[in-house]
């Protein structure tokens, strides 16, 4: 795929709101990995006639970072005195960059801003001093960037860390929805789109990858089958490990979670550990797995390409480096594709929904999730409820989904499932939408009264 700039305009134009304004101004970005923040900020960085300066840290030590950063910032704002002088801290180095932005406007980029605060912990003091003492005064659009979720929050935006108060813009940049997803796919049908959608998470880098002058299952293949491909255990290791200290136990735990051992005790029977409490909450804090509250609490994973990976490429690793990769997609993948894109699908509809909501007649949602529940049925035997959609605004729940991804129609047996399950359900008379890939039969289309029935090109109109 040709590396072009697609969507985020929404982000840039924040962005730009912020350059418009006079005098000093803080932006903190954050988001996981591959997700293009970096691209976005050189793209807003282009857009401006400004003198920038864009550091990039690396796990070094304090004497080296502060010779590159040195380096850089004399390239950007002085390249004629690199080499001639030095600065003997952190905190002189601002006073320069502070000095220059007194004159013009200066755009200072720090990206993977945790590892220079991990090597040099007093970095924050030392910002929060210059930036009250000195850049205040001055026209200095300051940009920290960082892919340590719980890192950026919990130390540069928490209210008990030394920068509190003084970022103007906090902006998460999140995995592109599957409408974003579609702009880089052109060529591809709906149905592939989808799948595309399913097995990169929305994930920049990861749609990149795809190549739409090849057949998708030839991108698979390719991508996740082959050896040289670019989904391998070593790319899904730093989107996991991160900062952990137990990168193993971490894998088992995603590769539990993936293979449906969702609850706290099916994963520590999983991983042989007799407490994952504390990694669960990291992964949760990372947003990697997702905590849902019911009856009893379980864990879902937030990238649908992770659950992919664990699920279907992770026991075949050795095959793959035999060159045997193929055959393992053929007799155990390619047949589960679907199946797997069910819950793939039911993100996809929750994402239509919240883009719809107000209009004609989608209502406006503030949470939609799934409902798994035991309930009395007529003969006062327990009987499980699962829906796929459930969306409140507030506490009344105004919307009931039902969502399959498989090529034949939604037909007469699961409209009467559906409609069955609607009467567990406390609300009176909510909205009823089915999402089908395979569209739906003349029974239900005929029989389906108030439903709304949305098929796969209704969500890419």
């Amino acid at each position: 795929m040709k590396d072009v700039f697609i969507g985020r305009t929404r982000e840039l134009d924040i962005l730009d709101q912020k350059y418009r304004k006079n005098g000093f101004v803080m932006t903190v970005l954050y988001g996981r990995r591959r997700v293009g923040k970096t691209k976005l900020i050189n793209k807003f960085i282009s857009e401006h006639n400004c003198r920038h300066i864009s550091f990039t840290a690396v796990e070094r030590e304090e004497a080296e970072l502060l010779s590159m950063m040195t380096e850089t910032v004399l390239m950007a704002l002085s390249p004629d005195l690199v080499d001639t002088i030095t600065f003997t801290s952190f905190e002189k180095l601002f006073e320069y960059i502070g000095k220059q932005a007194e004159r013009e406007r200066v755009i200072f980029f720090i990206d993977e801003y945790p590892y220079l605060a991990k090597e040099c912990p007093y970095i924050q003091s030392v910002l929060q001093k210059v930036i009250d003492t000195m850049w205040k005064k001055g026209n200095l659009f300051f940009i920290l960037c960082g892919s340590l979720v719980s890192f950026m929050k919990d130390e540069v935006l928490a209210e008990s860390a030394p920068l509190h108060g003084r970022c103007d813009l906090a902006l998460k940049l999140n995995p592109f929805n599957y409408r974003e997803t579609a702009d880089f796919l052109d060529g591809f049908s709906n149905e592939e789109k989808a799948i595309c959608y399913g097995l990169t998470n929305g994930v920049a880098k990861y749609i990149e990858q795809f190549d739409t002058d090849l057949s998708l299952e030839e991108n698979i293949i390719r991508q996740f089958y082959s050896v040289g491909g670019y989904f391998t255990e070593e790319q899904v290791k730093t989107i996991v490990t991160g900062e952990k200290q137990t990168p193993a136990l971490y894998n088992t735990i995603i590769s539990a979670v993936a293979t449906g051992h969702t609850k706290n005790g099916e994963i520590a029977s999983y991983t042989g550990s007799e407490d994952v409490t504390y990694p669960l909450k990291v992964l949760v804090n990372a947003e990697i797995l997702e905590k849902r509250m019911s009856k009893k609490p379980y864990y879902v994973l937030n990238d649908s390409m992770l659950e992919f990976w664990f699920r279907f490429v992770n026991r075949a690793t050795s095959l793959i480096n035999s060159g045997n990769g193929e055959a393992y997609y053929y007799s155990n993948v390619k047949e589960n594709l679907h199946a797997y894109m069910g819950k793939v699908f039911e993100k996809m509809a929750k994402e239509f929904l919240l883009l719809k909501a107000g209009r004609e007649v989608y209502p406006i949602l503030t949470e939609i999730s799934d409902f798994q529940e035991s309930v009395l049925d007529e003969n006062r035997e327990y009987k499980q409820i699962e829906i796929d959609l459930l969306g409140r605004n507030d506490k009344n729940i105004l919307l009931v989904g039902e969502c399959k991804f498989k090529n034949s129609p939604f037909d007469k047996e699961e409209y009467e499932i559906l409609m069955d399950k609607l009467k567990y359900i406390p609300s009176v008379d909510p909205s009823v939408f089915i999402f089908s890939l395979g569209g739906f039969t003349d029974y239900v289309k005929t029989n389906a009264g108030e439903c709304k029935l949305i098929e796969i090109d209704d969500m890419y109109e």
